[in-house]
């Protein structure tokens, strides 16, 4: 409950830090910082580039992938509000995600994480990674 006369920033700031902490003490916060997300320099026209490694997903089986989300588009808020560039790393996925959490995924980047995105890389693209990318490029079409 926000108090009438408390800044709704600090209320914002305040359920960021219980999402993003968790249960784990930040563990899985952590791991998205250094595993899944991370700025890795700047290309040539001094944008920074974020790596977005899906081979570093956990097992669905280990973690809550809606709270897991939640960390990204976090985690992705930290860029998306100048132009920058992603590199996808698919290869060597060992938890590919679930046709649903995909599509939940898709749903929840509103405009912000699209409109500032000046290139998309993937380095080595398996079969998953082609397919979801064919199938989410005729949707945005």
């Amino acid at each position: 409950m926000i108090d009438s006369g408390q800044n709704t920033s600090l209320s914002f700031d305040a359920f960021r830090t219980s999402v993003m902490q968790g249960d784990d003490n930040g563990r899985l916060l952590n791991y998205v910082n250094t595993n899944i997300i991370f700025q890795a320099g700047v290309d040539f026209e001094s944008r920074p580039m974020v790596v977005v490694s899906a081979c570093g997903l956990p097992s669905p089986s280990d973690v809550d992938y809606e709270r897991l989300l939640t960390l990204i588009l976090f985690r992705m808020d930290q860029f998306v509000e100048s132009d920058y560039t992603v590199v996808m790393l698919t290869s060597g996925a060992r938890h590919n995600p679930s046709w649903t959490w995909l599509v939940k995924a898709y749903r929840r980047l509103d405009r912000k994480y699209r409109k500032n995105v000046k290139r998309l890389y993937v380095v080595h693209p398996s079969t998953w990674s082609k397919v979801v990318f064919q199938i989410f490029g005729k949707i945005v079409r």
